[in-house]
């Protein structure tokens, strides 16, 4: 059975078992969306079913099931104790519980739902309709911009013509150090290359370093890794960055381990890095209350 096709509870008991992983993995501590996009790199059938939508017959607004597994996962793995998360620290962080769970051994219905339905029954007995957590909502709220950014960058992209694309690659590099030289045009196209330069480290090491960039539909399989490794060899680079504004196979993410270093650049990782140095786009500052606010006066 696919996993589109599983149950709400059977799909949030895998994802459990994902985050649970992961996090350890990523040493405790990760924001909700790096959690979720890690995961979503790791584990193709779940990341074709995180992008598809649901419109709401009550309301029309389009939905996304996975966004309602995902969260409502990591809801009940905080009811049960094996993480921690609030308004004001927002990161996901394992508690010594967590850090300390096999994973091989963990069972969502005996380790989490035994304790997180008793909170939910609770809940249900309140007469007063509520959020389902301030946590959550203030989360879904930032989801909903970071889904409404990426989606719209992302957008751009897929619309750039190749060499728009290899341009706005080599912008993005340039901010991240990487200094291209003539031979990065003269070579282009040649071999699977779209660029050639140095990087130099803080400790003066110099590197050289191939690019290739590629629009792609669907996502990029091990056979185009190979190809670029093969190129890479070709030029003696010391490392390579392959950038698409798609996704990158299983197969290939291990192509890419196993021979000459490449770095691995995915449509998610272009929206943060885009972000992070604010290539095309400038920051607007937003500011949210905390509880400081909420708190009433004694008497």
């Amino acid at each position: 059975m696919s996993f589109e096709d599983l149950k709400t509870r059977q799909r949030e008991s895998i994802i459990m078992k994902l985050e649970l992983k992961t996090l350890q993995d990523m040493g405790g501590q990760a924001s909700r969306s790096d959690l979720r996009e890690r995961i979503l790199d790791t584990n193709e059938e779940i990341a074709d079913f995180a992008e598809q939508s649901k419109v709401s017959k009550k309301t029309g607004a389009e939905w996304y099931p996975f966004r309602y597994n995902f969260n409502f996962a990591l809801k009940n793995l905080q009811i049960a104790g094996f993480l921690t998360y609030s308004r004001t620290n927002p990161d996901i962080v394992l508690s010594e519980k967590g850090i300390n769970t096999n994973i091989e051994t963990f069972d969502a219905e005996r380790d989490v739902y035994s304790v997180s339905m008793k909170y939910w029954n609770e809940r249900r007995k309140d007469s007063v309709e509520k959020h389902e957590g301030e946590e959550d909502a203030e989360a879904d709220k930032a989801d909903d911009y970071n889904e409404a950014f990426k989606t719209k960058l992302l957008g751009y992209i897929g619309k750039m013509t190749p060499r728009k694309f290899e341009t706005f690659s080599r912008a993005l590099l340039n901010k991240m150090g990487v200094e291209f030289t003539e031979i990065g045009t003269q070579i282009s196209n040649d071999g699977g290359i779209d660029g050639y330069g140095y990087c130099r480290t803080d400790d003066f090491r110099t590197s050289r370093v191939v690019i290739q960039c590629k629009r792609w539909q669907g996502n990029v399989g091990s056979s185009e890794i190979n190809q670029f490794l093969g190129a890479m060899n070709k030029f003696q680079a010391d490392y390579g960055i392959f950038i698409t504004n798609s996704r990158y196979t299983t197969s290939a993410r291990e192509a890419a381990r196993a021979g000459t270093p490449i770095t691995l650049i995915d449509g998610d990782e272009l929206v943060r890095l885009v972000k992070k140095y604010n290539l095309y786009v400038y920051p607007i500052t937003v500011y949210e209350f905390t509880e400081f606010y909420d708190a009433e006066e004694s008497a």
